[in-house]
């Protein structure tokens, strides 16, 4: 089953702008159906108002906002405008961002998100964290770095594999995305050689049942992290897609002392497909 709906979190930020762009790529080469989710809470604007102001007062704050969500709306029709409108739609929810986030994407095939940026003042209302939204979600997430402008289709993608569960479920969720790829490179950092991992059948013969050719890379462990071997293997192979699985270790763990999930959604510089 091909990918047909495509769920994308747009709040005009940078890197949503970049995250749209690359929605709207797939949507065109799966003729999928695109929704536009913007999802937002209370801004400090609207939080100013007080019972004492008088009415105009209070209506003008509201309608600040409410130009500011127009305004949004806009620019995603106008960037989707040669999308039929049968298959491009509009969803505006105010309340908590990442579980209305989370509650959507249950139901898409993949959700689109931007890479999480420090909100400016004013905007800490539209803040998102991807990896946040992939862990409650449970369905796939691809996210954008802010300025990221190439294709998903026709590139070589990376795939993070540790044998792990997380791994697999991003290797199953990927699995519509890598038959348009270039090259698919398997990568494992400071594990067992991949013919030892299982016997009798390993992750390339995986592949071959699916008539995918892919080549398999082991790197040396050594004194940077993960991610950032990871990061730094990307970059040098023009990789334009990474697949991971997220939080293979607790969310608690890696927010006490970091982790590969984290990290790689803080500093990736390409898009990053998701799992958990």
């Amino acid at each position: 089953m091909s990918i047909k709906n495509i769920l994308v979190a747009y709040n005009g930020l940078p890197s949503a702008d970049a995250a749209l762009q690359g929605a709207i790529a797939m949507q065109k080469h799966y003729d999928a159906h695109l929704t536009c989710l913007f999802a937002y809470g209370d801004s400090n604007l609207a939080g100013r108002i007080q019972p004492w102001m008088p009415q105009m007062v209070q209506d003008a704050i509201l309608e600040i906002d409410t130009q500011a969500i127009q305004m949004i709306r806009d620019k995603f029709m106008e960037r989707c405008a040669d999308i039929p409108e049968d298959k491009r739609h509009w969803i505006e929810n105010k309340g908590p961002v990442h579980r209305t986030l989370a509650a959507y994407a249950r139901l898409y095939d993949v959700t689109v998100l931007g890479m999480h940026e420090d909100p400016a003042y004013g905007q800490e209302h539209l803040e998102i964290h991807p990896e946040r939204v992939t862990l409650d979600s449970g369905r796939p997430v691809i996210s954008f770095p802010a300025d990221y402008s190439g294709a998903l289709t026709g590139r070589h993608i990376v795939i993070a594999w540790d044998g792990g569960r997380a791994a697999a479920r991003a290797l199953a969720d990927a699995m519509q995305i890598l038959d348009t790829s270039d090259k698919i490179e398997i990568v494992s950092v400071g594990r067992l050689p991949f013919a030892q991992t299982l016997p009798e059948f390993d992750i390339a013969q995986f592949f071959e049942r699916h008539d995918l050719r892919v080549t398999l890379t082991e790197l040396t462990r050594d004194s940077r992290s993960i991610a950032h071997t990871l990061m730094d293997h990307c970059e040098s192979v023009g990789a334009g897609l990474l697949v991971m699985g997220a939080y293979e270790h607790s969310p608690l763990r890696e927010g006490l002392i970091g982790g590969v999930t984290q990290e790689i959604a803080s500093r990736a510089t390409i898009p990053v497909l998701m799992s958990h």
